[in-house]
């Protein structure tokens, strides 16, 4: 069993020693790449603009928490119900906006790695890549793609 456990090892490692092994890095590549730079400016605009509307219907809901304090014992159960339901409306409003953010960042996040990814296959083909890991993954050796796997990105945007 040892036997074969060395024979398989030499053999991987035989193979391995042959083929064309490269690396990028992607965390690199996200920070460079054009198109995320631009993601991130159309997210903070959006979220600015969330937290001006958010802010203002705070503003609103304080008035009106300062109407029902200034009513003492005169409130109504009906003020009350309308000031919760305006409460409710608001954190529902919150909470559907960081979703949608979210959601939207990740679609446009899922776009990039297809774009990615097609540059990382255009790269490794041109080059007679075996194989292109992440940077991180590799601790010694390999060329180092990143450069012409981002320069592939922006010319197929």
């Amino acid at each position: 069993m040892k036997k074969a456990l060395v024979v398989l090892t030499m053999v991987l490692s035989m193979t391995a020693m042959a083929a064309k092994v490269g690396y990028i890095n992607s965390g690199e590549i996200f920070q460079k790449y054009s198109k995320t730079a631009e993601l991130r400016k159309n997210l903070n605009k959006e979220k600015v603009r969330l937290e001006n509307e958010i802010k203002t219907k705070e503003v609103k809901l304080q008035k009106m928490q300062l109407d029902l304090q200034s009513k003492g014992n005169k409130v109504t159960e009906q003020d009350k119900k309308n000031f919760q339901k305006q409460v409710e409306t608001l954190q529902k409003f919150v909470k559907d906006s960081q979703t949608k953010l979210r959601k939207e960042e990740m679609t446009r996040v899922t776009e990039i790695d297809k774009i990615l990814k097609k540059a990382i296959d255009k790269i490794a083909k041109s080059e007679k890549a075996d194989y292109i890991f992440e940077g991180e993954i590799m601790r010694f050796g390999g060329i180092n793609y990143t450069s012409k796997v981002l320069s592939e990105m922006e010319k197929n945007k």
